[in-house]
Formats: C-alpha cells, structure tokens, sequence
C-alpha cells in the first residue's frame, strides 16, 4: 500500500510539473496575428474548385455524365488559372493576395448562384464588375480580368451556356477593371459605377437589337444594367475596408486616409516632437516630387516620410530638431549612449506603428530608413575619446536592414539630405545641389542602395528634384525698406 501511493504521489507530482512547463511554454509561445496567417495555395485552389463543382452540380444535376464533364471542365480552369498566377502575376509566397482571389471568387460565385435561384432577379444583376474593382484596388489589374473572365465563365454555365450573358458580364467587369485604375478616394468608386453602368447599358442595347427584342424588355433590362453598376459600388465600398484590415493591404484609399494630420499619431508627433514633424513634412515633400520623377509609388513614399521618425516620440529631446537654446542632452553622455537613443529610435517606431496597427509598407520604411548607416558624428567623437584603442563601427551603425524598395530608398536619401541642408549658409541652387549630390554618394559608397532596384540614372533624377525643391524651400526673400 505504502509502495502505491508512494507511486502514485510521485505521478502527480510529474504531471504537476508537465503541466507547469507546458504553461510556459504557451505564454512564451508567440502568437500569430490572423493578417499574418499564411494559407495554402494548394488549399484555396481546392476550395474555389469544389465550391465551383457543387454550385455546377445543383444546376446541372447528380448524373454520372454531368459529374465527370464538370469535373473535368472546372479542372481544367482552375489549374489554368493557378499557373498563370503563379508564373506570371504574382510573387512566390504572396500569400495575401493568393487568398484574396480566393476569397473574392467564392464571394461572387455564391452571389450568382443566388440570384440566378431567385425567380424575381435577372442574371444582369449580378455584379461581377465588384470582382474586378477589388482585386484591382488591392493587387492588380492583371489579375483581376483573369478573376472576371472565370466568374463571366461561371455565369454562362449556370445560366446554360448564355453567351449574351457571358459578354455582358465580361465588357462589365473589364469596365470596372479600367475606372478603379487609379482610385485615390472612396467616392471616386462612384464614379467607377457610372461607368459601369453605361457599359452595361451599351452591351444590353447591342443585344437587344441583334435579338430583337421589344423595347419594353429593353427598358427592364437597362433598369437592371443600372443597378448592376450601382450594386457593385455598394459591393466594393462595403467589403473593401475589411479586406484592406484581414490582409493588411495597403491601397491608395488607405494610404490617402493615413496622409491626414488629423491622425492621431502625427497629432501626437506634432505636439510633442515639432521639430521633428516639420522635419517629416519637408521630407514627404521632397519624396513624392522624387518618386513621381523615376515612377516610384510617390503616395506611400510621401505618407512612409510622414511616420519614418515617429520612434523619436519616446525622447524627442535628445534629437536635435527638438532642442531648444543651445544645451544638447548629449552633452552628458557618452558617444555610446548618446549612439544607443538614436538607434532606438527605429525599434521604437516600429513598435508604435504596430501599436497603432500601420499596415506593413508604411512600417518596412520606418525600418529602412537609416539601412546599416553610420552614426559618424558620435563615432568620431568616441575615436577622439579613445584614441589609445580602436573604436568598433558595429556599436555606431543602424542595424538595418537597408532600403529594399526604391521608397524606403528615396525616404533614406530625403531624410539625410534634409537634415543637412539646414546647415547650408546662405543656401543657394548650387550649394544645395552638392549637399545633395555628396549625401546621395556618401549613401552610394557605404552600401545602404545595394538592396533596391534603383538606378544611377534614377539617382541623378533624385539629386535633381531635391535641389529643386529645397531651392523653392530655403529661398531667399529681399529685404523690405524700413519705415522712418
């Protein structure tokens, strides 16, 4: 008896412990945010396939010959589909978007099959132009006339192989494609429907006559292009902010929404860190004239310079933008400490944006901004210091990684270019145009460019434009007579 429980004290006392480390164990494990989740491409090609397959079937009901001639039929567009992304549309491990196109897919599948079910609605109401819209707006416009030539397929075969259908969904969707091209604001949405529908109208009226039909259908039919146009809008406007949150997707609409000073993080930045918001502000300027000069995104170059420094937030006294008098908070510190706060302060960023949940673009631009750069004013202050021992590089440089897209790349430029032209006296074109020119090849030299697709002709252009700019910024004014 003793020898049991003897045993059995000593079991509970295991599975106490096993409990205890498992624990741990899951309060230490990290969890994944749900935009982060990745999907398998092989499982979304799978769900769009049997969605596609069953819809199919209901329609053409459960015999053998049906089965297998669907089966072989949505196969066959699928896995063309499949390929042609893979190969030719996207990047390997986009993810985001893979799931996007699945999603979306499903979405509007489900919705023809509704109202071709429903006796009081006509097929032309089905908005398959709302497909088009967003894939457009949240990757590309490639994708998205495959995505609607699948859907205007998947009409026809549900509405027994219904050319005219087919078409009208067709010249609707690539409508839609072409008016969301460059939407910057949401209400430019609007303006996309209007175009949708007067496609819609022009399809309908060319089938209508080569039919024949009488005017009175004609006219129903018109009713019912309209409100495709006006329901895929209604569509688009409603789902696209979920999608923009789920996959952290940064379109242009979000981008234009995160420019506005009204936010809350660049308030914050302008009344705590002035200096260093009107820093920001000067930098946007001088990115977005440079991005729109190499045909760059001059819109997420322009916001990335807004929130590049917000890590500064932290301690901004210790940046000297922020100083008052003539007193810097480094005078007390040592160049190692002095060089650990400004490292810091990309760390620091990148958590506040996280914090303030910016999508991924805005927050690999904080990351960028400074590359592997050295920090040479506290570097050679410590080789002064030190000169009986050598000065290591690797405690005075940014820790990277260096500028991997040409905004992260011009904001990088933009940024170390401001902040040297207010040193230049009595600032002139040409003076300002070698500050630019030295900073640009001081960047080139050291590496920070050797990870982006920029060009040396790019470069020139982005000289070019800075000087430009600070020209117009730092211009002098003549001075106006004294009254006696």
């Amino acid at each position: 008896m003793v020898r049991w429980r003897h045993f059995l004290r000593r079991f509970l006392i295991g599975l106490l412990k096993l409990t205890d480390e498992k624990g741990r164990e899951k309060k230490k494990r990290k969890r994944v945010p749900l935009r982060e989740t990745r999907v398998s491409p092989w499982l979304i090609g799978v769900v769009i396939f049997l969605i596609l397959f069953w819809i199919l079937l209901i329609e053409f009901g459960f015999f053998w010959k049906n089965v297998l001639g669907l089966f072989l039929f949505i196969g066959i567009i699928v896995v063309m589909l499949s390929v042609y992304i893979k190969r030719y549309a996207l990047d390997r491990g986009d993810h985001n978007s893979l799931a996007i196109i699945g999603l979306i897919t499903v979405i509007m599948a489900l919705i023809i099959e509704v109202i071709h079910v429903t006796p009081e609605l006509s097929s032309y109401l089905v908005p398959i132009a709302s497909a088009g819209m967003l894939i457009t707006i949240l990757i590309n416009s490639h994708l998205a006339m495959v995505v609607v030539l699948l859907l205007s397929i998947v009409l026809a075969l549900i509405s027994r192989f219904n050319f005219d259908l087919f078409f009208f969904a067709l010249i609707g969707g690539v409508a839609g494609i072409f008016s969301s091209l460059d939407v910057r604001h949401r209400r430019d949405l609007v303006r996309a429907g209007l175009y949708i529908s007067g496609a819609n109208m022009v399809v309908i009226a060319m089938i209508g006559l080569i039919r024949q039909k009488p005017f009175t259908q004609l006219g129903e039919n018109f009713l019912w292009g309209i409100g495709n146009g006006f329901l895929s809008v209604i569509l688009t406007m409603g789902i696209l902010p979920y999608l923009e949150e789920l996959f952290s997707i940064t379109t242009n609409i979000k981008l234009l929404e995160l420019s506005d000073f009204n936010q809350p993080l660049l308030k914050k930045l302008m009344m705590e860190a002035p200096g260093t918001y009107h820093h920001s502000i000067i930098v946007g300027n001088l990115v977005e004239n440079a991005s729109e000069l190499i045909g760059a995104n001059s819109l997420l170059a322009r916001v990335g310079a807004y929130y590049h420094d917000i890590g500064k937030l932290k301690n901004p006294e210790y940046f000297a933008e922020n100083q008052e008098g003539l007193l810097s908070k480094h005078d007390d510190l040592t160049p190692n400490m002095s060089s650990l706060i400004l490292i810091s302060h990309v760390k620091e960023g990148v958590d506040l944006a996280r914090g303030y949940k910016l999508h991924r673009p805005i927050i690999n631009i904080i990351e960028q901004h400074h590359g592997t750069s050295l920090i040479h004013y506290f570097y050679h202050k410590a080789m002064e210091e030190n000169k009986a021992s050598k000065v290591g590089e690797e405690k005075y440089r940014y820790p990277g990684p260096k500028p991997r897209t040409r905004e992260a790349a011009i904001v990088m430029l933009a940024d170390a270019v401001e902040a040297t032209s207010r040193t230049v006296e009595e600032p002139s074109y040409e003076r300002l145009r070698n500050v630019v020119d030295k900073m640009i090849n001081d960047k080139f030299i050291d590496g920070q460019l050797n990870d982006c697709d920029i060009t040396l002709v790019n470069l020139h252009r982005i000289a070019e434009s800075f000087a430009h700019t600070l020209t117009g910024i730092y211009h002098t004014r003549v001075e106006y007579p004294k009254k006696e």
